[in-house]
């Protein structure tokens, strides 16, 4: 259910970044799902995982947690709008 959800909310708020993905990877149109990677695009910033995709009442977004790639007991949890936001996220190959 949440990851429907996830995929609806992603869609939204992407066409609110412009419009349009063009220049961007296929794959970045779609929304994030258990197991997608995504780089922060700052200089050596570290490969987040998405682990879960949760809907919670406290906010508009779903939200996303994520684990580091080298650390995986490190965590972050973001908005979906956060990872649709190519300014700070771009999707990990």
């Amino acid at each position: 259910m949440a990851q429907s959800i996830a995929a609806n909310f992603w869609n939204r708020v992407t066409h609110s970044f412009g419009g349009s993905l063009e220049g961007h990877a296929s794959t970045s149109n779609t929304a994030p799902s258990v197991g997608d990677r995504y780089a922060q695009t700052t200089q050596g910033a570290p490969v987040w995982i998405v682990e879960n995709i949760l809907s919670v009442t406290a906010s508009r977004y779903p939200l996303v947690r994520l684990t580091s790639e080298k650390y995986p007991d490190l965590l972050k949890i973001v908005s979906v709008s956060t990872l649709a936001d190519h300014d700070e996220f771009t999707r990990a190959h």
